[in-house]
């Protein structure tokens, strides 16, 4: 019973095993068609030239001799058709001509593989990649560092070599089917026999293609998670360094790369396992064949020589196809990793409400907005009111947690209110088009982020419109143009990874200046001083004051000083609006938030 259960499960996870192929891979059904073709033809190709020794005997021990085989009677009648004698050299010139066209076969199934798999990289590379950036704030945030990287490189790759290794396990068996044809003609006991040794092989070793598989899974996740850990190093290298805790974060990818030693240590065993059965296994069924009809009143050395030819080519195709059945099992795993990240990239893609053109005359009104992350109970914004009127500058401020950054995310779209509204102009932005909004408003982060570029290209940030009159507008609008211009290479300095050889001040202004070249409507400054010195900050800020009444700013901020020049101020605190105002009423009342603030270290 639990024999007949452990079948039974077998078949299922073959049978879903297939079903996911199939999604993977059906629109490749033509092309596997042709490759099975060509195979058939490759193989036919190959098993004659072979053949061909059995007359090329014939005719070297008795010239006169026709023979009555069915290569004698096929090579008599293919001359006698073109008009041409049954001869030694035209004989071999046969062969030798099957022979090349079945090499003329196989390059070119080689090249169609490589076409075929080359493509699928590409696009579904590329796809990923597209869908990943197009897919929504709440899935992003909740991404591992490395983990995108891994499915890309290594995942999509491996998914490729499936197919690859699908078409070649098409091409094997329509070339063992082509060599098993010739070989029946010959002979029809010899080749059943084979064919049942090959069948017992394979079902000899099929618990290894379970275990095989699962050791693959395992190496998938190991690798993601190490890829993370190598990333999430990296980016805090200084920080590491700063606890001198190098040493622990080593240790910790040596348990990875250890666990990775022990799955590739098995899963090699196993392949070889496998790869090593077959040749012994031949062998001795070649000879054990031999033994049997040496002895025959039949016997016939060059049909004997030709059929064990033909079965040892017929075992190393069967090899060749649990060769590649195993490449199937052991990167099937990949495959489903990454189909399971395409549903799920593909179900949070980003999507516009609306096609309304961007259009800011007059202001920007936020009703009644709330907003609680899925995981937290609490709104993290309730029920916020304001106006934001053209041309103003409006500081948002508050203690750490107050909701600061969830209401810049709602300004980008990036997150959509649970309640509430925001409009402009009276008409809601999520009937504005989606990437029409973001192209109008400018966007300032804490967290600084640049390309491993020239200076220009990270103003440019991708944009082609932006001329390079713009740049230079811009970064002198940044207060970072006088700065640019004292490097040796200008405006073609390369700025490092996440712009290492620039100070915090200069990456801040780099990046204001990246914002202000696209002409933004809303310019949303979100703690963009909070880990400046104050000098940079003084730079900053004298930049923001200039922009005061030319472009609408939204700065939210910790420091007062950045905010104090603001026309009014919003304050925040556990997510509700507590109190707004021009920062001369608010200072001057002994209860705001401001006043609090900005005496607090008189106490």
């Amino acid at each position: 019973m639990n024999r007949l259960a452990t079948l039974f499960s077998g078949i299922v996870k073959i049978y879903k095993a297939l079903i996911i192929l199939k999604y993977a891979f059906w629109k490749y059904r033509f092309q596997f068609l042709v490759m099975t073709g060509l195979g058939f033809v490759g193989g036919m190709l190959g098993g004659l030239g072979v053949g061909m020794l059995i007359p090329l005997f014939a005719l070297v021990t008795d010239p006169s001799g026709v023979g009555s085989s069915t290569f004698h009677y096929f090579v008599s009648k293919t001359l006698a058709f073109f008009h041409l004698g049954y001869n030694l050299p035209l004989i071999l010139g046969f062969m030798v001509s099957l022979f090349i066209a079945k090499a003329g076969i196989v390059i070119l199934v080689s090249y169609i593989n490589e076409l075929i798999d080359a493509r699928y990289v590409r696009d579904n590379s590329s796809m990923l990649f597209r869908k990943t950036l197009g897919a929504d704030w709440t899935f992003l945030m909740n991404q591992k560092v490395g983990y995108l990287d891994r499915i890309i490189t290594q995942d999509v790759s491996l998914s490729g070599g499936i197919l690859m290794a699908i078409s070649d396990f098409l091409v094997r068996i329509a070339s063992l089917a082509s060599y098993a044809f010739i070989a029946f003609k010959i002979s029809v006991p010899i080749t059943a026999i084979s064919m049942i040794g090959g069948v017992l092989i394979f079902a000899f070793l099929k618990p290894l293609y379970f275990k095989a598989r699962g050791l693959s899974r395992r190496m998938n996740i190991t690798n993601k998670e190490m890829s993370h850990h190598v990333n999430e190093s990296l980016i805090g290298a200084k920080i590491l360094k700063s606890f001198a805790v190098e040493p622990a974060a080593a240790k910790k990818s040596s348990l990875y790369l250890e666990e990775l030693r022990k799955i590739q240590i098995k899963a090699s065993l196993i392949a070889n396992f496998q790869g090593a059965l077959f040749e012994p296994v031949s062998l001795m069924f070649i000879s054990g064949l031999f033994i049997y009809y040496y002895k025959s009143p039949a016997f016939d050395i060059a049909s004997f020589a030709v059929i064990v030819y033909l079965i040892q080519k017929m075992y190393s195709f069967i090899q060749a196809i649990q060769g590649k059945l195993n490449t199937i099992n052991s990167s099937y795993t990949f495959l489903n990793t990454m189909l399971d990240y395409q549903d799920k990239v593909q179900k949070y893609q980003e999507k516009s409400s609306g096609n309304k053109p961007f259009k800011f005359e007059r202001s920007i009104n936020v009703e009644g907005v709330s907003f609680a992350y899925p995981s937290i109970e609490l709104d993290t914004i309730s029920n916020v009111n304001f106006v934001i009127r053209k041309g103003e500058l409006i500081g948002i401020i508050g203690p750490s947690g107050a909701g600061k950054t969830t209401l810049v995310d709602l300004f980008l779209r990036l997150l959509r209110p649970q309640k509430g509204v925001i409009k402009i102009d009276d008409v809601d932005v999520d009937s504005v088009d989606l990437t029409d909004w973001r192209k109008n408003i400018g966007y300032v982060s804490q967290d600084i982020f640049l390309l491993n570029d020239t200076i220009e290209a990270n103003i440019r940030f991708y944009n082609e419109s932006i001329s390079h009159k713009d740049i230079v507008t811009a970064a002198k609008m940044a207060n970072i143009y006088d700065f640019i211009e004292s490097l040796p290479n200008k405006l073609e300095t390369q700025v490092g990874e996440r712009g290492v050889k620039l100070s915090g001040g200069q990456k801040q202004r780099i990046s204001l200046a990246r914002v202000l070249a696209k002409k933004p409507s809303l310019l949303i400054l979100d703690e963009a001083t909070s880990s400046l010195d104050n000098e940079s900050e003084s730079l900053i800020q004298e930049a923001i004051n200039d922009l005061k009444g030319k472009i609408t700013v939204l700065a939210i901020a910790h420091r007062l000083s950045t905010v104090m020049n603001s026309d009014r101020l919003i304050v925040l605190d556990s997510g509700k609006l507590i109190e707004t105002g021009t920062p001369d009423e608010l200072i001057k009342n002994a209860n705001s938030y401001l006043y609090k603030s900005y005496h607090v270290k008189d106490k």
